[in-house]
């Protein structure tokens, strides 16, 4: 079957289009269906003479009614030339159908194309079923069959048996999803000619108009119109896709919005639109493979480039990246650029299934000042930048959020406390399933430790508000490829402060705090605890949080000599551990009960190592003033005798004024000794201790 030597004019008929617009457009595909099959008619009705009794004529198409349709069909159609497929001028411009534009995109032969049209057929007038139920003689087999569609399609036997292959299960109309072959339910193994011809609804729908993607692919991907892009603008990028649009680009990043951004302008830039998976979605690995192949179909279906989010190169072991991996790599005839965008994989990382690796930079630290002096003062700007690595279109969404809380506030601009609230909503952290979030409600006049203890918290402080002054304005990051984070170890008896003290510098650089949940991150299975702490390095970085591992000692322990495969493991993750303190770029504080229980390759690489001392009678006695604060006290309460007599932490000072607070608050009456002492008795039976016999009754 020879091709039309007519010149196509691509353009898709508009999604708004009216159904006759559109039947009108398929005009001559159908009129030469309507007429190949009243050659097919013909040809049957001759094996037919000795028919069924003339009673039995209800039960099956007549001649008669099958010659009315087939005139029907080729007559009725909507107004428009009225030659078949094969008879345009050669030369002449023609307005391609949404067939010819299927056909384009997936690049069918002739033949492969006027098979979608056979398929179509029933999509678009119900009087087709009654004339493929004549040729197949059975009132019930109402769809076309591959051997119909051979017979519409050869010019001779030997044509037709070439027509066999464009139905093979590894031929272009099957592999790339646009009909498949159903088998007839009256046979055990239905033959190949025998077996319906039948077009996927979702292309069905995209011809008549349909501008969406499968209905199986929208609870993990979305399609964004060309030109929903922000203003971001890679030329460099774009520059290389006109070159070679058919690429695999890995999209590096910090920020899922430079990414977004970034991979709409450049396929805006390329006359697409794009399909964007999230692979975190996807359940599985035969999910994945669906939705891989799904995509591509329909990214040709409706121009569009294709993005996954979600693929880290460090994870080449994920099964649900693996099974896209699995489906993209040998579809190399993809026309259309693939975006698989995750963040910036570690040098040694090898990325496989990709021709280009693109890397989104942050923006500097006085480009960070000059995008938050847009939002709120200059001194705040600077301090903004410091703390949070924002991306241009987090920080523009940070200050459009700050303003909308001032207004709330009956504020005319936002201040500090509102940008900082907006930007760590815009680092959207994802540490939940193995830290919990502390929000830092402490300041400096909360905790009680010596003046110099106080200034090392100051220091941790100020080696984290001024980075930027020391490693880059100053040059003394030069020479430092790692070790830009602040890492300090809390030790000390618990209840001694320290988580207070963390979150007092959270709280203080405006960042939120997570406290890791070591039960969750260390795992008796070898190489899972790696995995883990992975994750949560990964997480706080995208997140700028203070990491609080307490009870640290458990996995920042000192290595053990190796005597079996579990020791080897176990020192492995310990040297994984270091390379990624020196790796993080932000604050992580361990906490241990005891300091000789850190390996020592840990405690060179601290910057501040603070001992929280049991605290004596003096602090005791702060701590029992800084806890009461302003609640009502009855005269016979003396503070002095509680901070003699009770010889323990702030954190169970804290605990002990709580409950007693709650015994009078029943009691219906403010704090008294005989509350304060019994909450005492209460938490020294939960500590295991005996009251002493000065204490008063």
């Amino acid at each position: 079957m020879t091709g039309s030597s007519a010149v196509l004019d691509m353009r898709l008929p508009d999604a708004g289009a009216e159904p006759t617009a559109l039947l009108a457009a398929l005009h001559a595909d159908l009129t030469w269906l309507s007429t190949r099959l009243r050659l097919v008619v013909e040809r049957d009705r001759h094996r037919r003479e000795h028919g069924a009794p003339e009673e039995y004529r209800g039960l099956y198409v007549s001649d008669d009614e099958v010659d009315a349709l087939t005139l029907e069909l080729s007559r009725t159609r909507p107004a428009g030339d009225a030659g078949t497929a094969a008879a345009w001028p050669a030369g002449q411009l023609r307005r391609a159908t949404p067939v010819d534009h299927v056909a384009h995109s997936f690049g069918l032969a002739e033949t492969e194309r006027l098979a979608l049209v056979i398929a179509l057929a029933p999509h678009l007038d119900r009087a087709f079923d009654r004339v493929f139920a004549y040729i197949n003689d059975d009132i019930t087999r109402r769809r076309p069959t591959v051997g119909l569609a051979i017979e519409v399609l050869a010019g001779s036997v030997q044509e037709a048996l070439g027509l066999r292959e464009l139905f093979r299960a590894d031929a272009q109309l099957l592999r790339q999803r646009l009909v498949h072959l159903a088998e007839d339910g009256s046979f055990g193994t239905t033959p190949l000619i025998s077996r319906y011809l039948e077009l996927d609804p979702h292309v069905a729908e995209v011809i008549l108009g349909y501008r969406q993607i499968d209905a199986r692919l929208q609870p993990f991907a979305r399609l964004v119109p060309m030109g929903a892009g922000g203003p971001t603008a890679r030329p460099e990028l774009l520059r290389a896709l006109i070159d070679r649009p058919a690429t695999r680009v890995y999209v590096g990043g910090r920020w899922g919005g430079e990414k977004i951004e970034t991979i709409r302008s450049t396929c805006a830039g390329l006359g697409l639109n794009v399909i964007e998976v999230k692979a975190q979605l996807i359940p599985d690995a035969a999910t994945a493979r669906e939705v891989a192949s799904l995509a591509l179909r329909d990214a040709r279906l409706l121009g569009a480039g294709i993005a996954f989010f979600g693929w880290e190169a460090q994870s080449g072991d994920d099964p649900v990246l693996k099974g896209i991996a699995s489906v993209l790599d040998p579809q190399r005839d993809f026309p259309h650029p693939v975006f698989l965008a995750g963040r910036p994989p570690s040098p040694e990382v090898t990325i496989e299934h990709l021709d280009l690796h693109y890397s989104i930079d942050e923006p500097s630290h006085d480009d960070r000042v000059r995008l938050w002096s847009q939002h709120g003062r200059p001194e705040d700007a600077a301090r903004l930048a410091e703390s949070f690595k924002l991306g241009e279109r987090e920080i523009r969404a940070a200050g459009r959020m700050a303003r909308s809380m001032a207004r709330l506030r009956g504020q005319d601009a936002p201040g500090l406390a509102e940008l900082q609230a907006a930007a760590r909503l815009q680092t959207r952290p994802r540490l939940s399933t193995l830290a919990h979030k502390l929000t830092p409600r402490f300041t400096w006049d909360d905790i009680v430790l010596s003046d110099d203890r106080i200034a090392q918290l100051r220091e941790i402080v100020a080696q984290a508000s001024y980075q930027n002054v020391v490693y880059e304005e100053w040059g003394l990051g030069e020479k430092l490829t790692l070790g830009r984070g602040v890492v300090a170890l809390f030790a000390g008896p618990s209840g001694t402060g320290k988580t207070m003290a963390a979150e007092l510098i959270a709280g203080e650089l405006g960042l939120d705090m997570y406290k890791i949940d070591l039960s969750g991150l260390v795992s008796k299975y070898i190489g899972e605890t790696e995995k883990n702490l992975s994750r949560v390095f990964d997480e706080a970085a995208d997140s700028d949080a203070v990491l609080f591992f307490d009870e640290a000692d458990a996995v920042f322990g000192k290595r053990s000599e190796v005597r079996d495969s579990h020791d080897r493991y176990a020192n492995i993750e310990v040297g994984y551990l270091l390379q990624r303190l020196e790796e993080h770029e932000g604050i992580v504080v361990l906490a241990t009960n005891l300091r000789a229980n850190i390996d020592d390759a840990f405690l060179r690489r601290m910057r501040s190592v603070i001992e929280f001392p049991f605290p004596e009678e003096d602090d005791r006695r702060r701590i029992w003033d800084r806890s009461i604060g302003r609640a009502p006290l009855q005269d016979d309460v003396d503070l002095g005798f509680m901070a003699r007599e009770y010889r323990v932490s702030g954190g169970n000072i804290r605990n002990i004024v709580l409950l007693g607070a709650f015994l009078a608050a029943s009691a219906g009456e403010p704090i008294g000794m005989r509350h304060l002492v019994q909450a005492a008795k209460r938490e020294y039976q939960k500590l295991g201790r005996l009251v002493s016999a000065a204490e008063p009754d």
